[in-house]
């Protein structure tokens, strides 16, 4: 009898254990118990899937007693379907077909190797064969896949080249059609390209420059309460967005921009500085003509002469005083030799700087 309550206390005592340690499996994290339940799962997966081959291999030799290879033949086609879920199920599998088939093992190897390259050279495109052999390499075992290795990463390389000129063109196509919509804006021509080139660059890498404008000729952003803010004072998306619904460009975009955008940005840069600074000269060498003109009719009283001048790049004040007297002349302001006089010399006084000693207007 008390050897008989020892065992049942000794049982208790197990069962509490086991109970503590179930508690503390479960304190642990449910991680940590899904991560055991797949991989439960997958085992058990893995031994009806094996139990099925089996069973096909079985049926199949029991069909054909006498005939190998129609028994191998009939293995095949119908284990096509089953998924190879895991590697440890794959290699068993292909184990299988190998042990399986009538002839020696390095023959099927050979036949399996012959036939992918066969199929491989059916297809026109390195896309295609690196689609190809990615869908095989999944279902295949190691020796085959090693076999096809160098071939995948071949395809796979020159494929990811392709893609990448590929994705290089639209971007440069994309980043002209953006930049095209800024040719109107005016830039400030007293501020070095070098500049405006950074600041279209900054507004590029934050994933801005299809928002960005131009004020008082500096490339910007509006902010989100309704303010202008240069791109060289701007920090964050988050001035811009309260929301931000597409961040900044990734590392590889940033790559990429810093790669193909400075010589589409610098150009565009250049070409508008250019016709800004073209349209600024010929708006100068209107206003000089109009200048003259209005000089030379008596328009500019004397002591306005200083802004009819000022209109001029290269002001040759010799030739635009001599302007200014015949406008005074014109406008009946010179109405004597002596006021004529006069008025050179106040003119030679005031404008004595620029004048050289021996540059005085002679009338």
């Amino acid at each position: 009898m008390e050897a008989w309550l020892v065992a049942v206390k000794d049982k208790e005592v197990k069962m509490n254990s086991d109970k503590l340690s179930k508690l503390q499996q479960i304190a642990s994290g449910n991680a940590y118990a899904a991560e055991n339940n797949y991989e439960a799962a997958n085992k058990i997966n893995t031994i009806k899937l094996k139990e099925k081959v089996n069973s096909i291999k079985a049926t199949a030799q029991a069909m054909y007693p006498k005939n190998s290879n129609k028994a191998f033949e009939t293995f095949v086609e119908q284990t096509k379907s089953i998924p190879l879920t895991n590697k440890e199920f794959k290699e068993w599998y292909w184990e299988q077909y190998l042990s399986f088939n009538p002839n020696d093992r390095q023959t099927v190897k050979d036949n399996l190797i012959k036939r992918t390259e066969d199929e491989l050279k059916l297809l026109q495109t390195p896309t295609e064969k690196e689609h190809f052999l990615r869908d095989k390499v999944s279902k295949w075992p190691n020796w085959l896949t090693n076999e096809f290795k160098d071939d995948l990463q071949s395809f796979s390389t020159r494929n990811a080249d392709t893609n990448l000129n590929k994705a290089k063109l639209v971007y440069k196509d994309n980043l002209y059609s953006r930049l095209n919509k800024l040719l109107d804006r005016e830039l400030d021509p007293d501020v070095g390209d070098t500049a405006h080139v950074d600041d279209l660059m900054k507004l590029e890498k934050m994933n801005l420059l299809d928002v960005a404008d131009a004020f008082n000729g500096r490339f910007g952003v509006v902010s989100k309460n309704g303010q202008f803010i240069p791109a060289f004072d701007l920090e964050d998306r988050s001035q811009v967005y309260s929301n931000d619904p597409y961040g900044t460009p990734s590392t590889n975009e940033q790559v990429m921009i810093d790669e193909l955008a400075p010589d589409f940005i610098s150009n565009f840069v250049k070409t508008n500085l250019t016709n800004n600074r073209n349209k600024i000269n010929l708006d100068n060498q209107a206003s000089e003509g109009f200048a003259s003109s209005v000089l030379e009719s008596g328009g500019f009283e004397q002591d306005k002469w200083k802004e009819a001048f000022s209109m001029f790049a290269k002001p040759d004040y010799q030739t635009l005083i001599k302007k200014g007297l015949i406008g005074e002349i014109n406008a009946g302001r010179a109405y004597s030799d002596e006021a004529l006089v006069k008025k050179l010399w106040m003119a030679i006084n005031e404008y004595k700087d620029f004048l050289g000693e021996d540059n005085a207007p002679n009338t």
